[in-house]
């Protein structure tokens, strides 16, 4: 392969994936704008968000410890709570 296909090659390669990472981008903010709604809902109808999240970790963590899979959760599995009330009371 001569110098300008390998050129041509990684100019497409690098199009094709910035039109991927467009894409993602663009579903990532309709799964933020979804997880908004929910949130706020939510907190509508008087649940208290913060408890059933930690509910949920603790279940997680209790099944992980009676698989014998214990490792410690990382919060990145889970919603920001708090960033998505605030985006929710700003966006609704």
């Amino acid at each position: 392969m001569d110098k300008n296909e390998k050129i041509g090659f990684h100019k497409g390669a690098l199009d094709c994936l910035v039109k991927e990472r467009a894409e993602l981008a663009r579903i990532l903010s309709i799964v933020d704008a979804l997880i908004q709604m929910h949130t706020k809902s939510l907190a509508d109808e008087g649940v208290d968000i913060k408890a059933e999240l930690e509910k949920a970790r603790n279940v997680s963590q209790n099944t992980q410890q009676q698989a014998g899979t214990a490792q410690p959760q990382q919060d990145d599995n889970f919603v920001n709570i708090d960033s998505a009330m605030q985006d929710a009371k700003k966006n609704f």
